[in-house]
């Protein structure tokens, strides 16, 4: 038995062990490798569900009302933060939920299509603070009102969503026989923040959250309750 035919049974043992090795190695980087992407999707499904994009803010709450010389328009904004907002308000960072309310008159129309002349554009907005310090939350719903304080997140987000007795129409502006439309549409306004928090939340900052925009017909019966007075 020449050399070769030693060495044969030894090669073959030896080619069958790198083989086994080769198996073994592509198993232990295959198989972790689909369950780190499968928990990736679902990671990543779970992250969608939270995103401010899946759950945008909207309008509700709509009224519509007539005292004095004046038409009112009252709502609130649902789901204005998100968790990420959220983490902002309470790491010292304020934040602001604005109202945009156009309202405007048919001035004609033209076969199918309506003309419409705006006769207001006005934006609202509410300011929210909290005193990590003091633990305590601000809300400014104008120059021209007092500051409200609270303990309480969910009052002081409920409180900064609602917006009550936005004058839409004054007396003086309704013609019977024109049809008057508001437009509504809720923002939060992009988030600046401070120097040293630019890092941690790198994601937000320059976050733009807003609702869909809301066309309502103001009823004309209302209008002409009002003219009567």
């Amino acid at each position: 038995m020449n050399e070769n035919q030693k060495s044969q049974p030894g090669s073959l043992i030896k080619a069958t062990l790198k083989q086994v090795l080769i198996y073994i190695i592509i198993l232990n980087f295959s198989v972790p490798t689909l369950l780190l992407s499968y928990s990736n999707l679902y990671a990543g499904s779970k992250k969608q569900i939270e995103f401010a994009a899946d759950h945008p803010p909207y309008l509700e709450d709509f009224v519509i009302s007539a005292e004095e010389d004046n038409v009112y328009l009252s709502l609130s904004v649902a789901n204005p933060f998100d968790h990420e907002i959220k983490s902002l308000l309470l790491n010292g960072v304020s934040q602001k939920i604005s109202l945009t309310v156009k309202v405007s008159v048919n001035s004609f129309n033209l076969y199918l299509v309506k003309f419409n002349r705006t006769l207001s554009n006005n934006t609202y907005t509410h300011n929210i603070d909290f005193d990590n310090l003091k633990k305590v939350f601000t809300i400014i719903l104008s120059p021209d009102c007092k500051p409200i304080e609270t303990t309480s997140y969910k009052k002081a987000l409920k409180i900064a969503a609602e917006f009550k007795d936005i004058v839409l129409l004054n007396k003086n502006q309704i013609d019977a026989d024109r049809h008057y439309q508001v437009d509504a549409q809720t923002e939060i306004r992009e988030v600046s923040l401070p120097f040293h928090l630019e890092y941690l939340f790198f994601f937000l900052s320059a976050w733009d959250r807003k609702s869909n925009s809301y066309t309502i017909d103001i009823p004309k019966q209302l209008l002409i309750e009002n003219i009567k007075r």
